[in-house]
């Protein structure tokens, strides 16, 4: 659990004027290169502020921690639940690879909060570097109790800033079973969302699911989140394309925006109450 101080610190922070450090949330779905913007592919013109997402019991939420500074900037950052005690929370830090013609976040190594960073991360490689990015990935417990939990990520350099999150725990509950494991991601230059929508037309030809066998990439964490909501709605006693939530569109038609796929794990999580 984060000291109180410190979360008393990021509370100061949010009423401070702008400064040039900063910590900021985005969805899954919305990569961010060396420099603060987001690649091409996953460009959205109404980009999801996420401030209180929902999280299934027996799930999944990841989101993106985009850190930026000044090159030369040094930084702690903490991330963790309040209380503690009802979430389990993994941060990773991204590392950025060639992605079509930018950089973009894909292997991942596991870290513990206190985490200590710098920029930029290689004065060779990335020497104007003024933005790093972590995933913070968030599972609730079958058991828990719907309810609201207050995560908090906060950076520090000579002063604080803090980016807040509610989340949001439901009563839709991803069902256990035996699944197959294997690799089943879309192309590194491809929108993120692509690597979603495989699971989906997956549900849709009435194919089960497929969890990645380990955790080394962005990608795997898109697979297993998607895998997770497709379980999910093969409990459901309908079928999708029979709901036809999307109404006016084909359920496995892309939504305009690179994160239409949140729509369908909205509507999961309301259908699945």
């Amino acid at each position: 659990m984060i000291p109180r101080f410190l979360i008393a610190a990021g509370f100061l922070a949010i009423v401070q004027p702008a400064r040039a450090q900063e910590i900021a949330i985005h969805s899954e779905f919305q990569r961010m290169d060396p420099w603060g913007r987001v690649i091409p592919q996953d460009l959205d013109l109404n980009p999801r502020e996420i401030l209180s997402p929902a999280l299934p019991r027996n799930g999944h939420l990841s989101v993106h921690l985009v850190v930026t500074a000044p090159p030369g900037t040094n930084y702690f950052l903490y991330a963790g639940a309040n209380p503690e005690n009802v979430l389990r929370v993994q941060i990773y830090r991204e590392h950025f690879v060639p992605c079509g013609e930018s950089l973009c976040p894909d292997w991942l190594t596991p870290v513990q909060s206190p985490v200590f960073g710098a920029m930029p991360e290689s004065v060779y490689d990335m020497p104007g570097q003024t933005a790093r990015s972590y995933l913070l990935d968030i599972w609730a417990p079958p058991d828990a109790i719907p309810r609201r939990v207050r995560i908090e990520a906060l950076i520090k350099t000579g002063i604080w800033d803090v980016a807040p999150m509610e989340v949001r725990i439901v009563r839709a509950t991803i069902p256990d079973g035996p699944l197959r494991t294997g690799e089943e991601i879309a192309p590194l230059e491809a929108p993120s969302s692509a690597t979603a929508q495989l699971q989906l037309l997956r549900y849709m030809a009435g194919l089960e699911p497929v969890i990645p066998g380990g955790i080394l990439r962005l990608r795997d964490i898109l697979q297993r989140n998607a895998a997770e909501d497709m379980l999910l709605a093969r409990s459901f006693p309908r079928s999708l394309p029979e709901l036809n939530f999307f109404g006016w569109r084909p359920l496995a038609a892309p939504a305009p925006g690179a994160e239409w796929y949140l729509r369908v794990r909205d509507f999961l999580f309301r259908y699945g109450y």
